[in-house]
């Protein structure tokens, strides 16, 4: 193989290809969650730009740099939390063996594309915006840019090593050094050397990768990489279990842990950081941790593709029946309940009796979603033909009801009458009466769309 050939048109071609898939898939409802998504994360970023701008006020000086903490430890965790948990994303090779590319541009390759997710362009676009909107504080969301330009970098020098099977590698050292300096960047917000320590924070990951691509690239390549794995959910404690419960939890253990994780997240960083007199200082996302909001968004609102060979055979032995819709509520009502109470425990554990009142959104929210879960499980259903792991859960159900999932619960959260919520969610909750006819009466139309849309055929 060629140790200097070049890419050629092949690096444009694929890094187009990358950004055309992430930011404008061919599915429909996935290109409107995505617009939707970079859009919201473009008025965070003009909100972040007028808060900087009129930071003078009495009540934003005193919140910012908690807010500020808050944000920036946030996207460092998620950002690590993509890539590592609950396992490790391993770095591919993007261009086969017998191509004429050296390893070292296949490494830079790989890094690039790795780089261009859905997650990573909606943050660096809001981080644009207000650093626009706000020239004269530009350090402020500079840094944080500059941070997660580290966190990326840093996901990716540690992943690579480990894909080389290096992970007791010197340079492993460099890269806790590197994490270990974010922490320290993090803890002394105000310090006099907060600038020096954020350039050395920023700067030291993309050192330790240029060491790496100098040292180890050369061996990222078939002859030394290890061979894969396959990695399954241990079925030991599923034995006892009825035979849908087991088909359910090995297909989405890990989209449900990951959304109890990303869920007491949320809902700590807001109760330790961000609540100040009783009242939160910044409730832009508390709701995605109150509200049961996220495991439809990973699983529930795509249900019977999840459990695609219990459904394709219902389907062929009786049709829709009553067993459909006691599938449905079978498997889905338990994870609603624990959802919501662990939001109860958390709420009460770390929140002030004040703000105690916002429990009671959740029977409302379990009761609408489980209506939009219906929906979308009957008439939106996609084979989940996507590796489900964190970067992708989102993409294994529809974009549309997901997004649909997303701004009923910001409409339940901000709607300021009591009145309003219960008759919306009651609303939302009547509509269900539709898909329940449909299966009841064996609807024809609705069996030929779940079979094609859960992939059977």
């Amino acid at each position: 193989m060629a140790d200097y050939a070049t890419l050629g048109h092949y690096l444009p071609y694929l890094l187009g290809r990358r950004l055309r898939a992430v930011a404008w898939p061919p599915d429909g409802g996935e290109r409107a969650l995505a617009l939707f998504l970079l859009s919201l994360m473009v008025l965070y970023g003009a909100g972040f730009g007028f808060a900087l701008n009129h930071q003078d006020k009495a009540g934003i000086a005193e919140a910012l740099p908690t807010i500020l903490v808050s944000l920036n430890a946030t996207w460092l965790v998620t950002t690590l939390l993509v890539d590592f948990f609950p396992s490790l994303r391993p770095v591919t090779r993007p261009l086969p063996e017998h191509f004429p590319v050296s390893e070292r541009q296949n490494v830079v390759t790989a890094f690039l594309l790795d780089f261009i997710t859905l997650r990573r362009l909606s943050l660096f676009l809001g981080l644009l915006v207000a650093m626009l909107i706000a020239p004269h504080h530009i350090l402020i969301p500079g840094f944080s840019l500059l941070l997660l330009l580290g966190a990326t970098v840093l996901s990716f020098n540690v992943r690579l090593l480990v894909t080389l099977g290096r992970w007791r590698h010197p340079l492993l050292a460099a890269n806790l050094l590197s994490l270990g300096l974010m922490g320290w960047w993090l803890a002394v917000p105000e310090a006099p050397y907060t600038k020096a320590l954020g350039i050395g924070m920023a700067l030291l990951p993309w050192l330790v990768g240029t060491a790496q691509l100098y040292w180890l690239a050369p061996r990222f390549s078939a002859r030394y990489l290890p061979a894969e794995r396959a990695t399954t959910a241990p079925s030991a404690t599923l034995a006892r279990l009825p035979l849908a419960w087991k088909v359910y939890l090995r297909r989405i253990w890990m989209p449900l842990t990951m959304g109890l994780v990303f869920k007491i997240v949320l809902l700590a960083v807001t109760g330790l950081a961000m609540v100040e007199d009783g009242k939160i200082g910044h409730n832009g996302f508390f709701y995605l941790g109150l509200l049961p909001i996220i495991s439809f968004t990973y699983v529930n609102n795509n249900l019977f593709a999840f459990l695609s060979s219990l459904t394709a055979n219902e389907l062929l032995r009786l049709g829709l029946t009553r067993r459909v819709l006691a599938l449905y509520l079978r498997l889905v009502l338990p994870v609603l309940l624990a959802d919501c109470l662990v939001s109860v425990v958390v709420v009460l554990a770390l929140f002030p009796a004040s703000l105690w009142h916002f429990l009671g959104l959740l029977p409302l929210a379990a009761l609408a979603l489980l209506s939009l879960g219906l929906w979308a499980s009957l008439y939106q259903a996609k084979p989940v033909i996507k590796a489900v792991d964190f970067a992708n859960m989102r993409n294994n159900a529809s974009g549309i009801m997901s997004g649909a999932s997303v701004v009923l619960g910001a409409t339940l959260y901000f709607l300021p009458w009591w009145w309003a919520r219960i008759a919306l969610a009651l609303l939302v909750a009547a509509t269900a009466a539709w898909p329940l006819r449909a299966v009841l009466r064996n609807d024809g139309a609705l069996r030929r769309r779940l079979w094609k849309g859960i992939g059977a055929g």
